[in-house]
């Protein structure tokens, strides 16, 4: 098998290299095109088991040059609050950083380190998502219990070096198909030759959306006190589903597969409700998330309740309440919690 992936890996990559270069010799100077958005969001959260804080909960800084009409490159730059375990707070990361090219009407490719496009939520941007954050499964369960481990199969980053191609299905009953080769080491550089694989299929329908996702792979872990790596299987399995019925919506999802030694799975269902004529829009999701160890599985599961109001066309208030529970170690922790979320989009 890792004789057969090597030169796989050097064929995919080659030819996504010379589709991204092809268009080279046709940029001239001054004929390249170069735009930028982004958000923020900010928050003040607190609740029974962390202090109350003002934070800058997340910015992205997207810079997106589109040389020709089938090439383009997109820079992003973000800070978080807080940081993912291997920064700094206040830390400026190069959150992705890809070229993509459109090979035909229905394919395209992009290489370089690239945003997921595992599940729902996981995929979806802050701007699309109702909750303050993504299910624990998909991330992380909030906030960290000591002890516990309530990571998901994205608790590092949405984000991984390698590269992706698309065909369009068009819509009707063809879905939009994502094969991706990656380190799955998320934005870190591989530790050894293997690599993970993705298979991502994504239907649009009139009343909604649904999809498949698929990887499977290892993630390495550093012992910094014997300068060791240790491999770890990564796979996961996803089905999901948006169903939009008039002024209500329901968006459900469930992942399951292994992560840091252990079989981890967990699910969400959320509801909204849309009120015609007002700027408001009340929520309600309800999450579980097991992490199966031994003697004692690891759980959270949570109702989280909220309201989203648009300011205008570029702001937007977000209120929740959480009251979720831990279960670690034989021990139980019940907690509640609230955000106030400011996001402004450019």
């Amino acid at each position: 098998m890792v004789r057969l992936a090597v030169p796989l890996m050097v064929v995919l990559t080659l030819t996504a290299l010379s589709a991204v270069c092809a268009v080279a010799g046709e940029v001239t100077t001054g004929s390249e095109k170069l735009s930028f958005n982004g958000f923020l969001q900010g928050r003040f959260a607190g609740g029974d088991n962390v202090e109350e804080d003002f934070a800058l909960r997340q910015a992205f800084l997207n810079i997106i040059a589109t040389p020709t009409e089938r090439s383009g490159l997109v820079l992003t730059l973000a800070t978080f609050d807080p940081n993912p375990p291997d920064h700094k707070s206040d830390d400026i990361i190069v959150f992705n950083l890809f070229a993509e090219y459109q090979i035909s009407d229905e394919w395209s490719v992009r290489i370089g380190q690239v945003p997921t496009y595992f599940g729902l939520e996981t995929w979806q941007g802050s701007a699309d998502r109702v909750a303050l954050e993504r299910a624990a499964i998909l991330e992380k369960a909030r906030p960290y219990t000591a002890g516990a481990d309530l990571n998901g199969f994205w608790w590092a980053s949405p984000s991984d070096r390698g590269v992706w191609f698309r065909r369009a299905g068009g819509g009707g009953s063809a879905p939009d198909i994502y094969l991706g080769v990656c380190n799955g080491q998320f934005r870190a550089s591989d530790y050894n030759n293997k690599k993970n694989y993705s298979v991502d299929l994504k239907w649009t329908a009139d009343w909604g959306q649904y999809g498949l996702s698929w990887f499977t792979g290892d993630y390495g872990v550093f012992d910094a006190e014997t300068s060791t790596w240790t491999e770890t299987t990564r796979r996961a399995c996803d089905v999901y589903g948006r169903v939009n019925t008039g002024p209500w919506a329901f968006q459900a999802e469930f992942a399951t597969g292994k992560l840091l030694g252990s079989s981890r799975n967990g699910w969400y269902l959320q509801a909204e409700r849309n009120m015609p004529g007002k700027p408001y829009m009340p929520f309600a999701k309800y999450e579980e998330f097991t992490n199966k160890l031994s003697p004692h599985n690891d759980t959270y599961d949570a109702i989280h309740a909220g309201l989203v109001w648009d300011v205008d066309a570029r702001n937007e208030l977000t209120f929740q309440i959480t009251d979720a529970r831990i279960h670690t170690g034989g021990s139980r922790v019940k907690d509640t919690s609230f955000g106030l979320s400011w996001q402004t989009r450019f």
